[in-house]
């Protein structure tokens, strides 16, 4: 009796075990990754659309200047 449980056990953890391998994997491995990738491309979009204002303001505020300064 005893070991026909522990074969009935067995067979169950069986049958169970790809399926909670895979709602640990997602738990676990797949969801956080979604999380930083899409931090990390955020925070790497801002700093681009950052960076390209800056640039757009240099260059006008380089352009007002030369031609307020540099009339040759």
């Amino acid at each position: 009796m005893k070991t026909e449980l522990l074969n009935e056990f067995y067979l169950l953890q069986q049958s169970r075990a790809p399926m909670a391998y895979q709602e640990i994997m997602e738990e676990r491995v797949y969801t956080p990754l979604e999380r930083v990738n899409n931090k990390m491309t955020t925070w790497i979009s801002e700093r681009g659309h950052m960076l390209m204002n800056l640039d757009v303001r240099l260059n006008s505020s380089l352009k007002h200047l030369r031609k307020k300064y540099l009339k040759f």
